[in-house]
């Protein structure tokens, strides 16, 4: 796992804590998941180019 996904992890967890309060708070879901799109389309867009390094196959098959 290399520095930046290091970093993204962190900022991911410490973002998600922002929803989990707004529904702890009001109950309001749809705020929530509204508060979650710009990680779910960061993660996302990662996958898609294939830049998440944990998840390479390192192996020589």
């Amino acid at each position: 796992m290399n520095k930046k996904d290091r970093i993204a992890i962190v900022v991911t967890i410490l973002y998600m804590f922002w929803p989990l309060i707004v529904v702890v708070d009001s109950g309001n879901t749809l705020a929530a998941l509204i508060f979650t799109i710009p990680v779910i389309s960061y993660w996302g867009y990662r996958f898609v180019k294939n830049d998440i390094s944990f998840f390479k196959n390192n192996s020589e098959d």
